[in-house]
């Protein structure tokens, strides 16, 4: 709220560099699962889908699977996990 410090809602998260004293300067939003204000840096982000069925549904807003069917894209995502499960080293100890 520019211009209206007094007024404006702070996050309610302590910085780090403070040592867990001080409390964060920025504008809150209100989370609706805690209850509490929340700045954008403090607020935390979405993990994305995590069953299949949101997974295709999100991913069915990309260019190149507009027009595939439900079978095409799952059958694309388990050839992306394979691809990524080919790519890890395995640990040496």
């Amino acid at each position: 709220m520019v211009g209206r410090p007094l007024k404006k809602i702070q996050c309610e998260s302590y910085t780090r560099g403070s040592n867990f004293t001080k409390q964060c300067l920025c504008k809150g939003y209100f989370q609706k699962t805690s209850g509490k204000y929340r700045c954008k840096f403090h607020g935390g982000f979405s993990t994305g889908p995590r069953s299949l069925e949101g997974r295709i549904k999100a991913l069915r807003n990309l260019k190149f699977l507009k027009n595939k069917t439900e079978e095409e894209i799952q059958q694309w995502i388990k050839n992306k996990i394979k691809q990524v499960s080919y790519r890890k080293k395995p640990s040496t100890k």
